[in-house]
């Protein structure tokens, strides 16, 4: 008699479905099982298996599989690292309004990784995934305002952008919202503004943030 242990592995009627659908070319199924693949869940783990079913879901255009098999092209996990086919397929899924794909398009344009640099480009990509509330790309957008590249320098529309990414919890933002506010660029003046957004950054681990407070804090007994 073989005890629990040395049973063999239990047959899952829905993941043997699952696993017929994608075999038919069900793009939702694909991109299911690659992801079932990729970690391991209910499948051997598999980075070469989550790549082949990324790929056909991709093909079909699956936004989301596009976008996972951008980032293991980016990454170079279960293939050679491509960051010209990363970029091809961010594009792709970033053009059906993915903004985590747009943000990660946007830092290559950014870089000139896998594509030519265009400061242009990934203004317009950073603007489309912080328009979507994509806190890293509001903060990133918000850097190319305050610092004139790929566009007119323009501190007031960087504390905008900071501000939004900062009430996410963007610990970057609120520092550098605080430092806006502190000396006043693109906002007047509020060091008590200043003091309240270094304590969220400081709260968070920031060690600039916890001497701006400490600082500040000095200065206001």
């Amino acid at each position: 008699m073989k005890t629990e242990k040395e049973k063999g592995p239990v047959y899952d009627p829905a993941l043997s479905a699952l696993r017929q659908a994608a075999e038919g070319g069900d793009a939702e199924a694909q991109y299911q099982w690659a992801l079932r693949c990729e970690e391991g869940r209910g499948v051997p783990q598999s980075a070469k298996q989550a790549v082949e079913w990324f790929a056909r879901a991709a093909e079909q255009g699956h936004g989301l599989a596009q976008l996972s098999l951008a980032m293991l092209y980016e990454d170079g996990t279960g293939l050679a690292p491509d960051e010209a086919e990363a970029a091809r397929w961010y594009e792709r899924a970033a053009a059906q309004g993915i903004a985590e794909a747009q943000l990660y398009l946007a830092r290559l344009f950014a870089e000139g990784r896998g594509v030519d640099r265009d400061d242009s480009r990934a203004l317009a990509w950073y603007r489309k995934a912080a328009e979507q509330g994509e806190a890293d790309a509001q903060f990133e957008l918000a850097l190319l305002y305050a610092l004139g590249q790929g566009v007119e320098k323009d501190d007031a529309e960087a504390v905008r952008w900071y501000r939004l990414a900062a009430e996410q919890g963007h610990m970057d933002a609120q520092f550098n919202l605080a430092f806006m506010y502190e000396e006043g660029q693109g906002l007047p003046q509020d060091r008590k503004e200043a003091l309240a957004w270094y304590r969220k950054a400081a709260e968070q681990g920031d060690e600039e943030a916890q001497k701006k407070v400490a600082a500040l804090s000095g200065r206001r007994r």
